[in-house]
């Protein structure tokens, strides 16, 4: 009995023992845990270990929003000069695109949402990549292109003071129209970028990706070949002639790369192109072939000119690859007419209202359109295209027919 008691009280004191031992051992662990978060703990905007690439704090910087400390540029982001720029971006940004472009998402992912091809086309573009992201998120890469210059990649941290204050001064000049209507008007704009790193459709690009909230990782030149294909500026012998490519058909572009949080990387290139018939066929045939090679796409067109209604400066060689190299495309009036969407090869669907185009193309009016629009799916709750005004967009979509 004496010993039963004597191993009792000999386990006990062991299960204390272990008992206290875990808990001390749990309690230094949580305290060096602790001591360890505080230690590599960073501001939440800082978290991305992206974010502080220069790329990314370029286009933050571009954009008006907080940079990450540490960054040379923090000293110009003190600068009255800069909070007034920050605060005029931030204010016009959230007045109307930020809204809109939510409008957009909620109605198309209620209304549209459903498996699309992984590329994208946006023809006619500009810098407009944020509506395009608005409908197509998920994309792996973006192909846009349009008559604005590529302009060269900005780069804020080798300008003085006063550069900086002048290349922002053009960034804001350039944003009036989106801001207030939601597209580019491509002769300002062509005008606008000439000469200013900062307002050319790179840094348009990379300031409207940070404001949407995506990671800018890289951007560089790039350069479609006369063999359709992409190489780097640098690989390419174009260097003298980067902003005015010779008959040999090469095409100056932008590519960046940038991502969502932690999602996947993606991929959007711009190209300085002209695909009217005649420009396609003597000096960028190389063009409709790299086109074709990367299909399909789905395809979105906005405040397109009525570029491809025209009877004048032909459209028709880019209209055909759209159609062709498409199975899914989204636009409004100022894309492609009615009349091509065949019956027997795409579902077309309307949406929002549609009278007359603006006055300023008023000779593009479609009887068959105003027509159809009877059946009409309803007001769109966003604006889109020309008709910028509450209530007064349009937008049809159609779907390949699958043989």
């Amino acid at each position: 009995m004496h010993n039963f008691l004597l191993k009792t009280k000999l386990n006990v004191k062991i299960s204390l023992f272990v008992i206290i031992s875990i808990i001390c051992f749990i309690f230094a662990c949580t305290k060096d845990s602790q001591s360890t978060q505080t230690s590599v703990k960073l501001p939440h905007a800082v978290a991305n270990t992206n974010i502080s690439l220069p790329a990314n704090i370029t286009a933050l910087f571009l954009a008006g929003m907080d940079l990450p400390e540490n960054n040379n540029l923090e000293k110009f982001t003190q600068t009255a000069f800069y909070k007034s720029y920050k605060t005029e971006f931030t204010a016009s940004w959230n007045r109307f695109q930020k809204p809109n472009l939510d409008k957009m998402r909620n109605w198309w992912n209620e209304k549209i949402a459903q498996n699309y091809d992984k590329n994208i086309s946006y023809p006619f573009s500009g810098p407009d990549i944020m509506n395009v992201l608005a409908f197509f998120p998920d994309g792996d890469t973006y192909m846009m292109f349009g008559l604005e210059p590529v302009g060269t990649i900005p780069n804020p941290f080798d300008k003085t003071d006063a550069e900086l204050t002048r290349g922002l001064n053009a960034t804001r000049k350039s944003l009036n129209t989106i801001f207030r209507v939601n597209f580019f008007k491509t002769i300002d704009m062509a005008e606008d970028i000439k000469n200013n790193s900062f307002n050319g459709i790179s840094a348009l690009l990379m300031a409207f990706l940070a404001r949407c909230d995506y990671t800018v990782i890289d951007a560089k030149n790039v350069v479609i070949d006369n063999q359709a294909e992409l190489v780097s500026w640098e690989d390419s012998d174009a260097r003298t002639s980067w902003q005015n490519p010779p008959a040999s058909q090469r095409i100056p572009g932008v590519e960046i790369t940038f991502k969502k949080g932690n999602g996947k990387t993606q991929i959007v290139r711009y190209f300085n192109v002209n695909v009217a018939d005649d420009n396609l066929r003597r000096r960028n045939p190389n063009f409709i072939q790299y086109l074709t090679k990367n299909a399909p796409y789905a395809a979105m067109l906005k405040s397109a000119s009525y570029l491809m209604h025209n009877d004048n400066i032909k459209f028709t060689e880019i209209r055909a690859t759209i159609l062709g190299s498409s199975d899914f495309i989204v636009q409004d009036d100022s894309g492609i007419p009615l009349r091509y969407f065949k019956n027997d090869e795409w579902t077309v669907s309307l949406h929002g209202i549609y009278d007359k185009p603006i006055s300023l193309f008023s000779k593009r009016i479609q009887p068959d359109l105003k027509a159809a629009y009877k059946l009409s799916t309803g007001i769109l709750p966003f604006s889109y295209g020309y008709h910028f005004k509450k209530g007064e967009s349009n937008l049809l979509t159609a779907k390949k027919i699958k043989n």
